[in-house]
């Protein structure tokens, strides 16, 4: 059966000569792993010149095969290439990095937000949650609804701008209004010419209509962004290369916050130190899973670039690219296994229920219908939170484990994301 399962729906490709034991151990696992039911999707890695190293992908997606050059909706990977686009205005100085929003949008109701605020995520825009309340959500809702929505409740902001990261999706819709008002352009029309084309991205595109539907950015499929993974590693190439923006602004790219520290967040990538230094983005769409993460060499040149989407079985994405990196570096590897499920009496699931403040901003828990449900505040919908253990539970159709933390007393205290206590969101009193 396993055998059969290969032969079937099991595409592998290695482009160029790789040592072949680490060809081989990376095909055998990805192999094994789609075979468990673990792993639907595509995969590929490209060293740091841009040349393809290897190539995998497996099973269907949407009744057709998952390849290595089919478009998938890559969710918030896409604030990649907005961020590109976004650079490629200032370059041409059509747009200054310190330039106030206002300036561009009108109305736009936070003066004191800049575009730098919005590529590093430090702005504090938090307004998903009110336009939910206010905009009638069951069909796509244009900019301009948008914008004056937001300017007639001005949502308050999560932090005075320009002082802490707090990551919001609220950020980059306002940066695609921007693309739009700047260029008087469609959203998918700005990036088709000013990153698909220069980066060669073949089979990208951007919905049919080509707007800027704020509802995609919120988690659903919509007027979004999708690529291939082989796009994904062309579009990275591209833009460490200087073939979208100069490499003088792309290496500009270190945010100092107040405190002396650096953001963890710029021009659209996540800034990871551990387990090794990367650069990239994680993308949450409701049946795919995606990620785009390059390694960094000696701390500060690109190194290995790897793209994955991760189709019906993406809860195990994160930890199969992170086995997938230390392979292909010669380090000790180990796949993920099968989530082990528990059934929780429903009094203690209650004693999770609470609002926690953590730096993805607040976290609401609620129970319904015997089940924990996670809504990041701001992200317009809640998700499912399956349960490991008492503590410990899966967020449905994600790969992220969370854990709740409890005091000396036994008393639910915070949630974080299973063995990273930095990431401690604390119960909010």
């Amino acid at each position: 059966m396993r055998c059969l399962a290969f032969l079937l729906a099991v595409l592998s490709v290695a482009v160029t000569a790789q040592p072949a034991d680490r060809v081989a151990r990376l095909d055998s696992a990805l192999a094994a792993l789609h075979a468990d039911g673990l792993f639907d999707g595509a995969l590929a890695i490209s060293g740091a010149d841009g040349t393809v190293l290897y190539r995998f992908a497996a099973g269907m997606h949407d009744g057709a095969p998952v390849t290595t050059d089919r478009p998938l909706y890559v969710a918030s990977v896409s604030k990649q290439m907005t961020a590109a686009a976004v650079l490629s205005l200032v370059a041409e100085r059509r747009l200054g990095l310190d330039d106030p929003v206002e300036q561009v949008l009108d109305p736009w109701p936070y003066p004191e937000v800049t575009v730098r605020m919005l590529l590093d995520q430090t702005s504090g825009l938090h307004f998903l949650t009110p336009l939910v309340a206010h905009a009638d959500t069951s069909r796509p809702v244009p900019s301009e609804i948008a914008q004056a929505l937001i300017a007639e409740h001005r949502p308050g902001t999560a932090h005075e701008p320009g002082t802490a990261f707090a990551y919001d999706n609220a950020n980059y819709i306002t940066l695609a209004w921007v693309l739009e008002a700047v260029t008087g352009q469609m959203y998918g029309e700005v990036l088709r010419e000013r990153v698909f084309e220069p980066a060669g991205m073949t089979r990208a595109f951007v919905g049919p209509a080509g707007a800027a539907d704020w509802i995609a950015w919120a988690g659903g499929d919509g007027d979004a962004l999708h690529a291939s993974v082989d796009d994904l590693l062309t579009f990275d190439d591209a833009f460490w290369s200087g073939r979208i923006v100069p490499d003088s602004l792309v290496r500009s790219a270190v945010v100092e916050l107040p405190d002396g520290t650096d953001s963890q967040y710029v021009f659209g990538r996540f800034v990871r130190e551990a387990p090794r230094p990367l650069v990239g983005h994680w993308g949450e769409g409701d049946a795919v899973k995606t990620g785009l993460w390059r390694e960094l060499l000696h701390g500060t040149l690109p190194g290995t670039t790897y793209a994955i989407e991760a189709t019906s079985h993406g809860v195990y994405r994160t930890p199969i690219l992170g086995a997938v990196m230390d392979l292909w570096n010669g380090a000790p590897f180990a796949f993920p296994l099968p989530r082990r499920l528990a059934d929780v009496p429903e009094a203690v699931l209650a004693q999770h229920v609470e609002v926690y403040e953590s730096g993805f901003g607040r976290l609401h828990i609620t129970l319904e219908s015997g089940q924990l449900h996670l809504e990041p505040e701001g992200a317009g919908g809640s998700e499912p939170l399956v349960a490991g253990s008492e503590t410990v539970f899966y967020f449905c159709c994600q790969d992220l484990t969370w854990e709740f933390v409890t005091d000396a007393e036994g008393r639910t205290a915070g949630i974080q994301i299973q063995g990273q206590p930095q990431t401690l969101g604390r119960r909010v009193e």
